[in-house]
């Protein structure tokens, strides 16, 4: 298997263009959204030039001749558009994995939401190395879990030491509860 970038060297952009929105309708099973369909039809060669946006094919050779594998697309480092679809044949051997992972090195970050009810694709994120970062709606109200290349770590601050004065007010913990330290 091979990943590699969308270029316009060999194979015109209408050809090439026309081979994935067919792919991604044909193999999205129902899952990727009209909007994104809609992304991707907009999608143009000067598109795929701006900053944050890769657009890559996973091919396997076959008696035949290179088929299509897989699709990964990523628009404004995956704010906008994040999107993989793998051809039904070759889901669970991780070529999904390896294009969010391509993109990611691609990129050098990437942001991807995925349905909770979508247990392969938050499987194939948390495989590629994403992470976790909290949790949004789409415009149906949908729960969608937002997965960053880098984890976000809450802003804890250290408790600051403070010595009690005369007059000042000290909660303790009623007894019995597990915060009462015994002294």
């Amino acid at each position: 298997m091979e990943i590699r970038g969308v270029t316009l060297d060999e194979v015109p952009w209408a050809l090439q263009h026309g081979e994935i929105l067919a792919f991604v309708r044909k193999y999205g099973s129902g899952h990727v959204s009209s909007a994104v369909l809609r992304g991707l039809l907009r999608l143009t060669p000067s598109d795929l030039n701006r900053p944050g946006c890769s657009l890559l094919v996973a091919r396997i050779r076959a008696e035949d001749g290179e088929r299509l594998a897989g699709v990964a697309c990523a628009m404004d480092y995956g704010r906008t558009l994040c999107v993989v679809v793998v051809h039904p044949l070759y889901r669970g051997r991780g070529i999904g994995a390896r294009l969010l992972q391509a993109q990611l090195t691609r990129l050098g970050q990437l942001s991807c939401r995925v349905a909770l009810s979508q247990v392969p694709g938050l499987h194939m994120c948390f495989r590629a190395g994403l992470y976790a970062s909290g949790l949004t709606r789409d415009p149906h109200g949908k729960a969608l879990l937002l997965l960053e290349s880098q984890p976000v770590l809450p802003n804890i601050e250290e408790p600051s030491a403070h010595n009690s004065k005369e007059g000042d007010m000290v909660v303790t913990p009623r007894p019995g509860h597990p915060d009462l330290v015994p002294q």
